[in-house]
């Protein structure tokens, strides 16, 4: 079986230097193509969303692959409203535990989000204006928290989907690292350490996108390097890629500017292309060693991380937290007849493809799927796109080639040592007007 394998594989694995596993990684067999599609059907699903009377449903494909064991990435997806829907997706760093509280607690919070801004302001056409409800709302609370992005910013006329995605991560980030560092710091309480304080110690990137069939618009909130694209189908049939966000990492010079404008004069703040030298988003949920204040971390982090958390370390040129925030960069977008789809998934897919190769194959596949082309290609063989698209991943080698002996050797590979050729992948894909 797969699993005995990859079980044999790993104990082969443990215990050699770095070197030397990584040499002995490839000289291990090959699985089966019949393995290879164990592994990649395993988590796959497929459904259809029905978007209220006379609207057109949407059909979602989602899929995961490890390669961090546990896997650190997390997946979420809700209706909001008949014909609103969240989709999100969590790549955790140092652990899974703060990924793992976003996937089930976020879009909670983003439904009492809007419920929040719509007591918060009134319509003035297209734009919102605060109203008497601002006085009823709790400071410590999401809404409390919209309240507060608003006064912050009078000028700028905030909509109502963007308002409640930044609240909703803003709020989300603070419950997780500072509200628990308060918690901790109340009670003191031994056995609550790890529950409370692991997912602050533990990090993530977080995209969310919001669609909505009645107005006809996606807004992607995008916090970190998980990338969501838009699959546009030209008039002579080509296939077009459009970012509807933008990786948050020492690459954009918007973030470097901005790291730098709001940390002067410190030359470290973006060293070797990382934050402080270690951590490549430049926003991120959870990070506390990022985030806490530099007397709370020496209070804490010597039992963290004699209690296995060993990202429990302060940075080194720590003088001005927080260098890391969770607040998100919003992008919306009119939906027209010619866009087609969107992929939501974390940045283990683009290590392998580029946007345009992830793009390009899923039209394919689409248009042999419209064609009832049959068979076992690549373009052909699955029926889930997530499904697909991953396989297309991990079939292509660095050259941008395409052979199935690739993923053979790759998936042969167990977790977690596996984490030196490949990341998790998670997708989701949100296939429109069905």
């Amino acid at each position: 079986s797969v699993a005995t394998k990859r079980d044999d594989a790993r104990k082969r694995l443990d215990g050699l230097a770095s070197k030397e596993r990584r040499e002995e990684a490839k000289r291990l067999g090959l699985l089966t193509s019949d393995e290879v599609d164990a592994i990649l059907e395993a988590h796959e699903r497929s459904w259809y969303v029905s978007t209220g009377s006379g609207a057109p449903r949407l059909r979602v494909d989602t899929n995961q692959v490890s390669s961090n064991a546990p896997i650190e990435d997390y997946l979420a997806w809700s209706p909001l409203a008949s014909t609103q829907f969240m989709f999100g997706v969590f790549d955790g760093h140092a652990g899974y535990m703060c990924a793992e509280q976003l996937s089930t607690r976020l879009a909670p919070m983003l439904s009492e989000s809007l419920k929040a801004v719509d007591k918060l302001i009134a319509k003035d056409g297209d734009k919102l204006i605060a109203n008497d409800g601002d006085k009823d709302l709790a400071p410590t609370d999401v809404g409390g928290t919209a309240l507060k992005l608003r006064r912050e910013a009078p000028g700028i006329a905030w909509d109502r989907v963007p308002l409640a995605l930044t609240a909703t991560f803003v709020r989300m980030d603070h419950e997780l690292v500072t509200d628990s560092l308060a918690e901790f710091q109340r009670t003191r309480d031994a056995a609550t350490v790890d529950a409370l304080l692991g997912p602050a110690v533990s990090g993530s990137c977080g995209l969310v996108a919001v669609v909505d069939t009645e107005a006809n618009e996606v807004v992607v909130a995008n916090t970190g390097d998980s990338r969501a694209l838009l699959g546009v189908r030209l008039g002579d049939g080509r296939w077009k890629a459009v970012r509807l966000s933008e990786d948050q990492t020492a690459d954009n010079a918007n973030e470097t500017a901005r790291m730098t404008r709001e940390h002067p004069n410190e030359t470290s703040v973006i060293h070797r292309g990382r934050v402080l030298g270690g951590l490549m988003p430049t926003r991120a949920f959870g990070d506390c060693r990022y985030k806490w204040p530099l007397d709370a971390q020496r209070d804490l982090f010597p039992t963290l991380y004699e209690r296995g958390h060993r990202y429990a370390t302060t940075p080194p040129n720590y003088t001005t937290p927080p260098y890391v925030t969770a607040r998100p960069v919003i992008v919306r977008h009119k939906l027209g007849p010619n866009d087609k789809f969107v992929v939501v998934a974390t940045d283990g897919l683009y290590d392998q493809l580029s946007d345009d190769e992830v793009v390009g194959s899923l039209g394919q596949w689409y248009d042999a799927r419209s064609a009832g082309m049959e068979g076992n290609s690549l373009t052909t063989q699955d029926e889930n796109a997530a499904t697909h698209l991953v396989r297309a991943a991990l079939s292509t080698d660095r050259l941008g080639r395409r052979d199935d002996t690739v993923i053979r050797r790759l998936l042969a590979i167990p977790p977690p040592h596996s984490r030196r050729f490949r990341d998790d992948i998670s997708v989701q894909i949100i296939t429109l007007n069905q």
